[in-house]
């Protein structure tokens, strides 16, 4: 049987870690909600060309698509990733603020990721929590 001193630094640990992987989870996933509001009209951009970057010995390269909105063209640089997706001519859907067009993304974006970061940190919470109520029970078990 493990004891008090050990079990305790334990236990909070996975309630503080818990908590931030919740955090950030609820985070990413408040953060896409606004951005969707807030871009709401969609429009179709086409890839004018391909950016690159050089991070130490890898290649990164971010596509800038050329979009149509009210009789207006805007440009809207994509994201650097260390694959290119995209080819000069391909078309994407892009979601635009109407309010302030030059305010763009890629629909597709996702936040999936952040709902398992979510229920992890759950886990290491209830985990933790778990642990200190087994901690006192066995305290008080002990002092009988």
């Amino acid at each position: 049987m493990k004891t008090l001193k050990t079990d305790m630094p334990s236990a909070v640990m996975h309630i503080l870690v818990g908590l931030i992987l919740m955090g950030f989870g609820v985070t990413v996933i408040v953060y896409f909600g606004i951005e969707d509001k807030r871009c709401s009209a969609e429009v179709t951009g086409t890839v004018i060309r391909i950016e690159t970057q050089q991070i130490r010995s890898r290649t990164e390269y971010r596509p800038v698509f050329e979009y149509e909105y009210n009789g207006q063209v805007y440009t809207f640089n994509g994201y650097y990733d260390r694959s290119n997706y995209y080819n000069v001519g391909q078309t994407k859907t892009l979601k635009i603020n109407p309010d302030d067009p030059t305010d763009a993304h890629l629909s597709q974006r996702s936040n999936w990721y952040a709902y398992p970061i979510f229920i992890a940190g759950l886990g290491m919470l209830a985990f933790g929590i778990h642990t200190i109520k087994k901690i006192k029970a066995d305290k008080e078990s002990a002092m009988y």
